[in-house]
């Protein structure tokens, strides 16, 4: 997915095609070839969505009229490997073949090369749009949102596939009329089939994903399971529950704290959590991918098994409607505060409906660019709750429309307080930066970060300095940087310099490979054909049966290996000395030959 840098934000983070303010987003063409074109049975109506991997339009059948979503691969990003990430999406999704999932259901080739999938149009929003305008959810809520999305992660883990960034920006609250809501999966544009890998290029273990959500194994590079999407369920569930995620700072920050720093109790940041549900959470951010749930299947029983319980006023007023049917699981929990979550939604015109999820399908980006931090426009329409709940609350607390979040503190160590820019330019040798704006001192601020990262871990990653150089140039350049653009440039400078230091550090700071020799190969004992040994007389069938016993007693000792080529060579030459004796003093030399060589078997080969 495309990011671009907002120097005016004040934090540095990667903003998301979507996030983008209309005034900067990249205008679209005034005329789109492909429009009124038809793919396969689709004639292309409108384009809905842009971003960094792909064109979305809204699509509809000529004949029945049913629409449809087709993301185009964008012409400049035509390249197998992106080509190949669009299959992987769609071979995926097919695998696994769930409700739960967004619907794949074809794959082609525009006339110049480049290809497209046609996919089932949602409306809706996503889950970080949720969490964007919401901040912390209800308890009951979470739990029923935790519930919708095991399921098909569930199913996606049963068929071999992992989805590798769950978050969630790809996890879609889809609107539904006359029905409860559902939440779908979305982007399986980096997903690793397990099972099978056919040549996918991302079934390789390579590291991709979101630095928020990514699992320690994921970020040091290592092997990546179903272990891997419930430990970013982990992240997601203490998300919902806290109103913020468990590790906080930038990208290069926030790994270090995946893979080295202990998270916080979800109870520590609220109060009145089920211990049950605080232990559940602090077990799916378990370091060791063998310590956390078996499953997601284990991990909905143990959902199931919290005591919560609910009240009328906590269900609001959808408690007079009818029953409906749950759409993922008839035993799956109704979230208590979930009326209260969408009450005031208003009614939006199905283009713009089209345009939010077209935007959240478009594929996820490097891992080092995406950041979440999705901003959605208000609920706008209230929908209808789900299916009569199997988990109740028993200290119903009514929630309200802007709960307050209480955040305690980070204390920091000394050691680890934030570099001041003066103290930098002083330990550098360097001239001070510009800080007279809120963009000149986010860049300080970032560049005195980097140096003292640096710094830190030089002697194991930096060694010949190349890295150093390379910030020391950066640095030269913010001194006489004086526009934003200049700025923007810089700040996409030290993203590469930060994912090299952090993959350079990853890699150090992973365990020796112990590398095994690989014994040489013996090849199997095989013996020429041997033979026809003369039977006619008593001496002649003696003579006979003693070399074929003594053939047996050789490969059984040497254990049918090829590894005393002399032996096997000698003894088929008494072999071919017996078929030619016609003596009784021929055949007693060959007898005497003959316990000379099995005395030299037994001493080579003894039992």
């Amino acid at each position: 997915m495309k990011t671009r840098r907002i120097p005016e934000t004040g934090a540095h983070r990667a903003l998301t095609e979507r996030e983008v303010p209309v005034a900067l987003a990249p205008t679209a063409p005034k005329a789109d070839p492909l429009l009124g074109t038809q793919l396969g049975e689709f004639v292309i109506q409108e384009r809905i969505g842009a971003g960094g991997m792909g064109v979305v339009y809204r699509a509809e059948h000529p004949i029945i009229g049913k629409q449809a979503a087709i993301k185009v691969l964008r012409a400049e990003l035509m390249s197998a490997e992106q080509a190949q990430r669009l299959l992987v999406e769609a071979r995926s999704v097919n695998a696994i073949r769930h409700p739960g999932i967004l619907d794949i259901f074809n794959f082609g080739s525009l006339p110049d090369g480049r290809p497209y999938v046609v996919m089932e149009l949602l409306q809706g929003q996503s889950l970080a749009a949720v969490l964007s305008a919401r901040g912390r959810l209800d308890v009951g809520t979470a739990v029923w949102m935790l519930d919708q999305i095991l399921s098909p992660l569930g199913a996606a883990h049963r068929a071999g596939v992992v989805h590798r960034d769950l978050k969630p920006a790809n996890v879609f609250m889809v609107e539904r009329p006359d029905a409860a809501p559902m939440l779908k999966l979305v982007d399986f544009g980096i997903a690793k089939v397990l099972q099978s890998r056919e040549g996918l290029t991302h079934a390789d273990g390579s590291v991709l994903g979101t630095p928020d959500y990514m699992a320690p194994e994921q970020v040091r590079g290592g092997k990546v399971g179903p272990a891997t999407d419930l430990y970013a369920l982990g992240v997601m569930a203490f998300q919902m529950l806290t109103g913020e995620r468990p590790f906080q700072g930038e990208n290069v920050q926030v790994m270090f704290a995946h893979v080295e720093q202990a998270p916080p109790r979800p109870s520590s940041k609220v109060d009145g959590l089920p211990p049950e549900l605080d232990a559940l959470v602090l077990q799916l951010l378990e370091k060791d991918p063998a310590k956390r749930p078996a499953s997601a299947e284990a991990v909905r029983q143990r959902l199931k098994a919290l005591s919560l319980e609910r009240t009328p006023d906590a269900l609001g007023p959808v408690t007079t409607e009818p029953k409906r049917e749950e759409p993922t699981s008839p035993t799956a929990p109704r979230p208590p505060g979930l009326a209260v979550l969408l009450a005031d939604r208003r009614k939006v015109a199905p283009l713009a409906a089209a345009v939010v999820a077209g935007c959240v399908l478009l594929g996820t980006g490097v891992w080092w660019l995406a950041r979440p931090g999705e901003k959605a426009p208000a609920l706008e329409q209230r929908l209808p709750m789900p299916a009569p709940p199997v988990v109740v609350a028993p200290d119903p607390v009514t929630p309200v429309p802007d709960p307050v979040v209480k955040v305690e503190p980070v204390q920091e160590a000394p050691e680890e307080a934030e570099p001041t820019p003066e103290t930098e330019a002083k330990a550098t040798g360097l001239p001070p930066l510009p800080l007279t704006t809120a963009s000149e001192k986010k860049m300080a601020r970032r560049l005195a970060g980097l140096f003292k990262q640096l710094r830190a871990r030089a002697k194991d990653v930096d060694a010949e300095g190349a890295l150093r150089g390379k910030l020391i140039h950066q640095y030269r350049a913010a001194v006489d940087a004086t526009t934003e653009p200049e700025r923007a440039r810089i700040h996409q400078s030290l993203d590469g310099i930060e994912k090299e230091l952090t993959q350079r550090i990853a890699l150090h700071d992973a365990p020796p490979v112990v590398v095994v020799p690989e014994m040489p190969k013996v090849p199997p004992l095989v013996l020429p054909k041997l033979p026809t040994l003369p039977r006619s007389n008593t001496s002649e069938q003696r003579l006979a049966q003693r070399l074929d016993t003594l053939v047996a007693e050789m490969r059984k000792r040497t254990k049918g290996q090829d590894v005393a080529p002399d032996l096997a060579k000698k003894l088929v030459g008494l072999y071919t000395d017996a078929s030619k004796a016609t003596t009784g003093t021929e055949r007693m030399e060959v007898n005497q030959a003959l316990d000379a060589w099995q005395e030299q078997l037994k001493a080579r080969f003894p039992r």
